[in-house]
C-alpha cells in the first residue's frame, strides 16, 4: 500500500482543501502517515498571504524532500497557484497542482488526468476531518473585494461562488453520521454567501438550515467582514441556539486614513458600532479580529488610533500581522513604507495589548459555567483535556476523562491560567451532547 502525508499552511479553507485531498488518497489506496515519517508521495498546501508564507513553503518542501529523496513531492495551495514556475525549479518537486486540481490529486499522481474544469472550487462531499474534533465546511469560494494590500483574489478568484445549500447539507449530514458536534463554516469571502443567487439566500438560511440536523449540536463561523454582518445574522445567531456565540471580524485597523488606503469599505466608528449592536443581541459574545501593522504610510499616529479602538471595543482575542508586499498588489506600489524594526516594535505592542484583552475577557467569564467541546488534546502543567466553550475561550477541564472527548460538557470556569481558563465539571447536566 503507497503512502502518503500532507502538511497545510494557511487559512480554514486550506485546511478544507487538505482533508478533500486526503479522502481522495485513501479512496485510491493510500495508507496517510505523518508528515515526519518517510512516505511514497508528500503534499505540500502552501499559502501565499505573506512573504512568510511563501518562505515557510520552500522550507517544507526541501525538509521532506530531503527526508526521502525518492518520494513524489506533490505542491498545491496559493503559493503554487502564483508562482508554479517558481515551485518547479525547487529541486524533486514532481507535481504542482492549481486549487482547482485539488480535489482530483488521485488522478493526477496516476497520470490519468493533466488538465481539470473545475471552476466552481467545491468538490465531493468529505465525510470526516482527520485528527480534529470540529470539521471545516467549506461553503463559498472566491472574493470580491480587492483589498489594496490582498493576493487572495489573484489566486482564489475574485467571483463569489457560493455552494449550493442542499450540498452543504449532504455534507453536514455524512458529518453528524460520523460523529462531529461541532462544525465551522468557511469560505474565502464568508460574509459574501449568496451574492450569487437569484433566490435570495444567503448566510442567516444557511444557519437556519443546519440547525435542524439532530447530530450538529454547535455551528460556527469563520472569519467575517464587518460589512457583511447584517442585522438579520446577529439576530439569528442571537436566535439560534446552535449558533456559536463567537464572531470573527477583521478590523484590520484603527485609523480611517488606513482603512481607506486599503480599500476596506467602512470606517473605525461604523465597526465600533457594529460590535456594539452584537453585545446587545448576544450577551457573552467572543469577538476576536485580525489586525494589521505597518501599512505603508501608518503614522504613530495611526497607530495609536488602531490601539484606542482595540481598546475601546475590548476584543477577546487578536491576530496580528505585520505588513508583507504583495508583488502584483497595489499596496505593493505605495509609498512611506514603515521600516522593520517600527512595524516589528508595534506588532509586538498589540500582541501585549491582545494578551491582556484576552485574560480581561477570561476573567469576566470567572464563576460561570459553560458548555465545553472536549477535544483530544491535552494541555498545560496538568496535562488535562482541552476544548472551547461557544464563545471561543479556551478551558482545560480538571476531572475529564478520556471518554469525554468529542463531548460537549457542562463546566464551572473557577481559575484563569496563562492563557487558558481551567474549568471543573459541574454537578448537574455533565455531558449534554
Amino acid at each position: 500500500m503507497p503512502t502518503a502525508a500532507f502538511v497545510t499552511l494557511g487559512c480554514k479553507v486550506n485546511h478544507y482543501d487538505t482533508q478533500v485531498m486526503r479522502e481522495a488518497l485513501k479512496k485510491a489506496g493510500y495508507h496517510l502517515v505523518n508528515p515526519d515519517e518517510i512516505a511514497d508521495v508528500y503534499v505540500i498546501n502552501t499559502c501565499t498571504v505573506t512573504s512568510i508564507g511563501d518562505r515557510k513553503s520552500r522550507q517544507i518542501i526541501r525538509r521532506l524532500s530531503a527526508l526521502n529523496p525518492d518520494a513524489t513531492v506533490v505542491v498545491t495551495g496559493c503559493y503554487a497557484e502564483r508562482r508554479p514556475d517558481e515551485i518547479k525549479n525547487i529541486q524533486n518537486v514532481a507535481l504542482v497542482l492549481s486549487n482547482k486540481d485539488k480535489p482530483f490529486i488521485d488522478k493526477f499522481l496516476n497520470g490519468l488526468m493533466n488538465e481539470v474544469q473545475n471552476e466552481t472550487g467545491f468538490y465531493p462531499c468529505i465525510t470526516s476531518f482527520d485528527d480534529q474534533t470540529r470539521a471545516l465546511v467549506k461553503i463559498e469560494e472566491g472574493c470580491d473585494s480587492m483589498c489594496t494590500y490582498c493576493i487572495v483574489p489573484h489566486v482564489r478568484g475574485c467571483t463569489i461562488r457560493s455552494r449550493p445549500i442542499d450540498s452543504i447539507l449532504q455534507e453536514v449530514q455524512a458529518l453528524a453520521k460520523n460523529g462531529y458536534k461541532e462544525i465551522v463554516l468557511t469560505g474565502i469571502h464568508l460574509g459574501a454567501y449568496g451574492k450569487d443567487f437569484t433566490n435570495g439566500s444567503g448566510l442567516p438560511d444557511v444557519l437556519k438550515a443546519i440547525s435542524a440536523f439532530d447530530g450538529i449540536k454547535r455551528i460556527r463561523l469563520s472569519s467575517i467582514e464587518p460589512m457583511d454582518v447584517s442585522d438579520e445574522l446577529i439576530n439569528e445567531i442571537s436566535r439560534l441556539p446552535k449558533c456559536a456565540h463567537h464572531l470573527h471580524i477583521s478590523l484590520q485597523s484603527g485609523s480611517d486614513k488606513i482603512l481607506r488606503l486599503m480599500r476596506r469599505g467602512y470606517t473605525s466608528s461604523e465597526f465600533e458600532n457594529l460590535v456594539n449592536r452584537i453585545r446587545l443581541a448576544i450577551p457573552g459574545v467572543g469577538i476576536s479580529t485580525d489586525v494589521m501593522v505597518g501599512f505603508p504610510g501608518e503614522t504613530d499616529q495611526d497607530f495609536a488610533e488602531t490601539c484606542d479602538l482595540i481598546s475601546r471595543v475590548r476584543f477577546s482575542r487578536l491576530h496580528v500581522f505585520r505588513y508583507s508586499p504583495r508583488e502584483g498588489t497595489p499596496a505593493a506600489k505605495f509609498p512611506d513604507r514603515v521600516p522593520d524594526r517600527v512595524s516589528s516594535k508595534r506588532s509586538d505592542e498589540v500582541i501585549a495589548l491582545g494578551e491582556r484583552l484576552l485574560r480581561e475577557f477570561y476573567s469576566g467569564m470567572l464563576g460561570q459555567y459553560a458548555d465545553v467541546l472536549i477535544e483530544d488534546t491535552r494541555e498545560g502543567k496538568d496535562n488535562l483535556l482541552a476544548g472551547f466553550t461557544s464563545n471561543y475561550a479556551r478551558v482545560l477541564v480538571v476531572d475529564a476523562t478520556d471518554d469525554l472527548v468529542n463531548s460537549i460538557v457542562n463546566v464551572k470556569l473557577i481559575r484563569l491560567e496563562d492563557d487558558h481558563l481551567i474549568g471543573m465539571q459541574s454537578l448537574k447536566d455533565k455531558i449534554i451532547a
